[in-house]
């Protein structure tokens, strides 16, 4: 290390040192309700302690305190005003900067302070006046006040000038990596993906061994469904920090997305080394095993989960999926019971034991199971449908329809609810709006259409609905 930098390092250190004694001094005098003197200097650094920690209540108490000692201030009523934008009233912390305008027309952090709070109050045109002249006014550090200004925009979602903001920063400075990740991550949040892997992998260019960095990327590539660039992204976040357990769980996910069960076993098995009693990875292998169709050897991992905690309500979910996948309905029934008992808003859980219940014919508890299923979550299309079916088979046609009225609320676009209304409507004679339904499935899924006419067999004998099957059946092609 050249001497410049040990001594820029070392004075770094005295300075952090004498900052604490200045926060342990300033509590002590709190705690003990007693005066004592600081200069402006260590009252800024006190506060700035408290505002970076969020602790609004201390630095409110330390600009009070502040200003009764130094009253004229300026320093210390910016930090007045940043305390009142960090804590969501901009307007008041604009009071406060008008106040000491005059006095920091050269500070370009009061300038950074003013544009973020007309910026949060949607005074877009003012922030950028604001934010144009810091920017002026910066002379070192440039692209980190540019990524001060992005953040201002990341935290009111305005994505497009954040992004503005991020890349003239990383003109400024191609080697910022603090810029170079926000670039990464933002345009991950905008869904431009092939984007978002270009910055992470300029990151990598400077700084290789940043395996949050790699788990990141290989996120983005899961996303993007490349899932050997995914793997490959996690097993280099593993190489650098072989205990990084959500590094070893995505790339055991990922590798289950690619139907390679037996390797994300064994990655599983890598967490297990780890952390012997991960419920979780016990839990993984379970299902690993169930897409393998050994459903006993998943009942297995299953239960070594449950033993370790017993109110993992995943496995006993997949415990309950392993032997209904058995066709042991019975039993499975109060596996699913269980599972809901231990997390009663998962709607997976209601919907397979309103399953389990239609196996055994139970079908009014199955009715309620499917109906605790789609108020948890309407969009659940499935739980509709199998609850509509129940009223079909019980020839109560207009149920039916009424209830797959309600789930075409939520789910119009989904082709099987409009082919079932389509079909139900057909059975209670009213050829227009079965006419109408059937039609709207053609429209978004011109092939299911088949599976309907196997279903319900008076719809093969339409004449209606053979002449909306032949008119799509020529534009689809």
């Amino acid at each position: 290390m050249k001497q410049k930098d040990m001594n820029d390092n070392f004075d770094s250190f005295l300075e952090e040192e004498g900052i604490f004694e200045s926060i342990n001094r300033f509590e002590e005098m709190v705690n003990r309700n007693r005066s004592c003197y600081f200069d402006v200097h260590e009252f800024e650094s006190i506060i700035d302690y408290y505002l970076d920690q969020h602790n609004f209540h201390c630095a409110k108490d330390a600009i009070e305190r502040a200003l009764k000692q130094h009253p004229s201030s300026s320093a210390i009523k910016l930090r007045l005003a940043q305390a009142y934008v960090q804590n969501g009233k901009p307007s008041k912390g604009l009071h406060f900067l008008r106040e000491i305008e005059a006095l920091e027309g050269n500070n370009s952090d009061f300038f950074l302070l003013k544009g973020t709070a007309l910026n949060v109050l949607g005074k877009r045109e003012e922030a950028h006046t604001a934010f144009d002249r810091a920017i002026q006014l910066t002379l070192d550090g440039k692209d980190d006040m540019i990524l001060s200004i992005a953040y201002s925009y990341i935290n009111t979602r305005h994505y497009k000038l954040a992004i503005r903001y991020l890349k003239l920063a990383f003109e400024v400075n191609p080697k910022n990596l603090g810029v170079i990740h926000e670039l990464a991550l933002i345009y991950e949040k905008v869904d431009q993906l092939t984007e978002s892997i270009n910055y992470y992998k300029k990151y990598l260019d400077l700084d290789p061994y940043a395996e949050h960095i790699w788990f990141n990327m290989g996120m983005v590539y899961s996303s993007l469904e490349k899932f050997d660039d995914a793997i490959d992204a996690y097993e280099f976040a593993i190489a650098i920090s072989p205990d990084y357990i959500s590094a070893y769980f995505s790339k055991g996910n990922t590798l289950v997305n690619s139907e390679q069960y037996h390797e994300a076993i064994a990655t599983f098995e890598q967490i297990l080394a780890l952390e012997p009693d991960n419920t979780q990875a016990f839990t993984y292998i379970g299902e690993c095993y169930d897409k393998l169709n050994l459903f006993k050897r998943s009942t297995y991992y299953y239960r070594r989960a449950l033993a370790i905690d017993e109110t993992y309500s995943d496995a006993w979910y997949g415990l309950g999926m392993a032997y209904f996948s058995m066709d042991e309905y019975a039993h499975c029934i109060e596996l699913f019971q269980q599972a809901n008992s231990h997390d009663p808003e998962n709607p997976d859980y209601w919907y397979m034991l309103g399953e389990a219940y239609r196996k055994l014919n139970i079908l009014d508890k199955s009715a309620e199971s499917y109906s605790r299923a789609v108020e948890l979550d309407p969009n659940d299309y499935e739980a509709w449908l199998s609850h509509a079916d129940i009223f079909f088979m019980e020839k109560r046609i207009n149920e039916a329809i009424s209830l797959l009225n309600k789930a075409y609320e939520y789910n119009k676009e989904i082709s099987t609810i409009n082919y079932n209304l389509a079909a139900y409507y057909l059975y209670d004679n009213n050829l227009k709006l079965a006419g109408k339904y059937f039609e709207k499935g053609l429209r978004i899924n011109y092939s299911e259409h088949n599976e309907m006419l196997l279903r319900f067999p008076i719809t093969t004998s339409s004449e209606l609905f053979s002449r909306l099957i032949k008119k799509y059946k020529n534009l689809s092609q």
